[in-house]
């Protein structure tokens, strides 16, 4: 029994069975191939010799035999035929002529295919390159399949492990020769053997039979797909003898790979799935839902290697009714969960090394595009944990998908490469990349590109912002792709608060180029909320265009000034282009006095509000920061945000809004309220002494804003109304030679409240309560103290003559 060791590469730390203990040592070792050769010494070296005489070949050796043939034809053409028939009478009795009588059997199968030939040659390579695929090696003992549990039983009471195996290898021999139609009690007696004797089968001699029942056999023809019996059942044993084992033999995976590549006899069967996903484990890879794979070829025996089917993607009624009963098949039960698990953690580099050096020689030939097989993508599908088999695969699968025959295997293909891109690695910004560079015309392929792309952006938080710039910078690219803004919208859809913060970047990065992109910046961003159909989140957005950068080019940027006047602009563009078509229906009806669609017309003030505090806050705190504007551009920046700027500044650039539109557009952004913070920042900025904004600037900046926000009429009021009675009571606020403060009553609730704080007010704030200093004051009914106070638009206003207040600022209860 030491001849019959298991292999060193399955890592089995089992103490199950005497047998597998010993051995694990040997079974991949290399050994010589079985594949028999004709030497070069055996070829003829001229002519072959005339007459009679036939040189042939020692009997047994079918390649020899082979080689004999060959000889036989190039014998002169005029031999009577009297002759011939005295050649084969004087040869009819030795023992070469056992050769020649079957040379005629093995003419008689049919030539094989040209992806017959494929496969035939990927089985060649991969014997050339791994031997451990080999014939078994231990001599099987046939018996009776009716005393088969007999004989192991009494080998195994005298302790004779050599007969165990080969009885079972005999068993296995004559399931190999009966494999179209196998002996029922033969099977039925191994799958109980496995069942109460599982070690019995975990021999090399034993594994290398079973394994031989995974390979094609080569004397069957190629088309017929056979009885699938024997594979299954080989595939249940060694499922049962390798159950309890963390590492598995890489014989397994050669195996998988070879039925793969093959008629996938065994590897699509529900019968063996707990076997194949155990091997599939040494991919990593994330395999798509089967309710999301298109195939629709469920509980097939096997599959086809002809790359055609129906040509176009779309399910017949069969195969939707089919993909129902998968659905329900797809969840593993708790028994199944439990033999998952991964089994090649030891042989990780040596497996890859392998699969990628089978995968690379089936994707570097040479052939039609008809004749790439559908099996090849199948197994690229499983493979896909490997981030060398993405970048291989991504750059062929344009190609793939736009052929009708291998349409339906080249969408699960994309599927599994999106779900993959898991490492945003190096190779993974290439396969984004090259993902975002694929062009489909089909509604069909481009609904699923599009889901594809979901699910690359679940797979690493990081490919959300990849994907992003990969696709702005394509579109200003001369190869435009012209499904990018369908791109973009799946991206804004899938991600609505973080993705417009991506593209902000991305603009961001376009205007730190050494050229001006401002011009093409605005026409891409006119172009992205056309065709998103105004999907993106404004404020988000605008938002993203203010944050402060530390990379490097940022840091070192050449042209500072340029870049925070362009940001600017593209501030105010966004803005503009915030007016939907219902904004602008509302905005027409309510300058005919009618009160339609209200809420839209107040969702987008609201919403022009919010950016322009954003917008005060990034000149206040962030652009210092950045470069020393000089004092004419940063009050331009200024007044240009907060739509104050000369009407020519806003469409000087590309013409935009038209003619026709930009007083209305101007108005409807310059109607708007004015929020607290932003007023109280423009009068701080004022009284920084590092700003170039002075403090008559300020206040007469802050009284044009208020002015023009109390202007804007209320439903049904006037401009200015009484408090809506939510402040929190009466409040004293000075403001520095200015009568009017405005604070948002409807955010503040209880007594005490402040209207403003040190820690978002500056300096200027005091933080204590002091006492007032008005000398002359006004009394409004139904308030505490004297004051007066009105609301526009939820904003509290609080009146006081202006020539006496005092220059600092003050914040105090009554």
């Amino acid at each position: 029994m030491d001849d019959f060791v298991l292999p060193t590469s399955s890592g089995d730390t089992s103490a199950a069975g005497h047998a597998r203990g010993r051995g694990r040592g040997r079974m991949n070792r290399a050994k010589p191939t079985t594949v028999r050769r004709p030497s070069a010494a055996a070829k003829p070296s001229g002519h072959p010799p005339p007459g009679d005489f036939i040189a042939l070949g020692s009997k047994g050796q079918a390649n020899e035999s082979k080689t004999a043939s060959t000889l036989l034809k190039p014998a002169p053409s005029g031999l009577p035929s009297e002759r011939k028939r005295d050649a084969a009478a004087a040869l009819s009795g030795s023992s070469a002529l056992t050769g020649l009588t079957k040379r005629p059997k093995l003419s008689s199968t049919p030539p094989l295919s040209a992806l017959g030939r494929l496969a035939e040659a990927a089985v060649a390579e991969k014997r050339a390159i791994s031997p451990s695929i080999k014939e078994p090696s231990v001599v099987p003992i046939e018996v009776l399949p009716t005393v088969l549990l007999d004989e192991i039983e009494a080998a195994e009471l005298e302790g004779n492990d050599d007969r165990i195996e080969g009885v079972l290898c005999g068993a296995v021999k004559q399931l190999k020769v009966t494999r179209a139609k196998p002996d029922s009690t033969l099977y039925l007696s191994l799958m109980y053997l496995a069942k109460i004797k599982p070690n019995i089968f975990a021999t090399e001699g034993v594994i290398e039979a079973l394994c031989s029942l995974l390979r094609r056999d080569a004397s069957i023809n190629f088309k017929a797909k056979g009885n699938s019996l024997v594979s299954v059942l080989a595939c249940n044993l060694l499922m049962a003898a390798y159950e309890e084992d963390e590492n598995w033999p890489e014989i397994f995976v050669k195996v998988y790979i070879e039925d793969s590549l093959g008629e996938r006899v065994w590897v699509d069967s529900l019968h063996c799935r707990t076997f194949v996903d155990n091997i599939q484990t040494a991919f990593n890879t994330k395999m798509p839902p089967k309710s999301m794979l298109l195939q629709g070829e469920v509980g097939r025996s096997g599959g086809d290697l002809g790359a055609g089917s129906s040509p176009h993607p779309s399910l017949t009624e069969e195969e939707d009714s089919q993909s129902e009963l998968l659905i329900a098949e797809e969840k593993l039960s708790p028994e199944q969960e439990g033999q998952l698990m991964p089994r090649y953690d030891d042989l990780a580099e040596s497996v890859e090394e392998y699969v990628l050096d089978m995968l690379r020689d089936q994707l570097n030939r040479r052939q039609p595009i008809d004749n790439v097989s559908r099996n090849l993508l199948r197994l690229l599908t499983s493979t896909c944990g490997y981030k060398e088999v993405r970048l291989m695969t991504v750059q062929k699968l344009e190609m793939w998908l736009q052929n009708p025959k291998l349409t339906r295997p080249a969408q699960d293909l994309l599927m599994s490469v999106c779900m993959n891109c898991n490492t945003h690695g190096s190779e993974d910004m290439d396969v984004i990349s090259h993902l975002i560079k694929i062009r489909l015309k089909p509604k069909v392929l481009l609904n699923h590109y599009m889901l594809c792309v979901r699910e690359l952006l679940n797979a690493h938080k990081d490919n959300l912002g990849t994907t992003i710039k990969f696709v702005i910078f394509n579109e200003l690219s001369n190869a435009r792709n012209p499904n990018n803004m369908q791109i973009l919208y799946t991206v804004l859809q899938h991600s609505s608060e973080l993705a417009p913060k991506f593209l902000a970047m991305v603009f961001q990065d376009l205007l730190t180029n050494k050229d001006d992109y401002l011009r093409a910046s605005r026409a891409l961003l006119r172009e992205i909320i056309k065709q998103t159909k105004h999907e993106i989140n404004f404020q988000a957005f605008c938002l993203g265009l203010m944050q402060e950068r530390k990379e490097p080019q940022y840091l070192d940027m050449e042209f500072k000034e340029r870049f925070v006047v362009h940001i600017t602009d593209v501030l105010a563009v966004s803005m503009m282009l915030g007016i939907t078509a219902q904004v602008k229906e509302a905005g027409i009806a309510w300058d005919k006095g009618e009160k339609r669609n209200l809420e839209v017309l107040r969702s987008f003030q609201n919403q022009i509000a919010a950016i322009q505090r954003d917008a005060v806050w990034w000149l206040h705190t962030v652009v210092p920061s950045i470069s020393k504007l000089a004092p004419k551009d940063y009050v331009h920046c200024l007044h240009k945000v907060l739509f104050t700027e000369q009407p020519e500044t806003y469409y000087k650039w590309d013409n935009w809004p038209p003619e026709s539109d930009r007083n209305f557009f101007l108005r409807l952004c310059s109607e708007v309220p004015i929020l607290e913070d932003t007023l109280m920042r423009i009068l701080v900025i004022g009284l920084s002494r590092e700003l170039p904004l002075g403090p008559a600037d300020a206040m007469e900046l802050a009284d044009h804003l208020v002015k023009r926000a109390a202007a804007v009429q209320a439903d049904g009021e006037g401009p200015l109304g009484l408090c809506c009675g939510l402040c929190p009571g009466p409040l004293w606020v000075t403001v520095p030679c200015w009568p009017l403060f405005p604070h948002d009553c409807r955010s503040r609730r209880g007594a005490g409240a402040s209207a403003m704080s040190a820690s978002s007010r500056g300096n200027h704030v005091s933080a204590e309560p002091r006492a007032p200093v008005l000398s002359h004051k006004w009394a409004v009914p139904g308030w505490r103290g004297t004051q007066k106070c009105a609301c526009v638009f939820g904003i509290r206003v609080v009146l006081a003559p202006f020539w006496v207040l005092p220059w600092n600022l003050h914040s105090f209860p009554a």
